[in-house]
């Protein structure tokens, strides 16, 4: 299956499955804890993850964090 937006910086470029994973990371639960609260491995985990910091550009969760509310994605605002 081809990848939405590969190339593109940017929330166009986050797969579905990336874009489930946002607001986990905002939540700062270490990557074993993601993987249980979402029925993932740890693997998946951090693949995903490793994906949506390349994606947006981010050398770390924080940074991404940040990217992508700056990008207005609004799953990262629930409170």
């Amino acid at each position: 299956m081809p990848r939405r937006g590969s190339g593109s910086p940017g929330a166009s470029a986050l797969t579905t499955a990336e874009l489930r994973l946002l607001p986990m990371l905002a939540t700062h639960l270490p990557y074993p804890g993601i993987a249980e609260e979402m029925f993932l491995s740890r693997n998946t985990i951090k693949s995903q993850a490793n994906s949506i910091y390349r994606k947006l550009g981010a050398s770390s969760r924080s940074q991404a964090i940040t990217l992508s509310r700056e990008l207005g994605h609004a799953c990262l605002y629930w409170p």
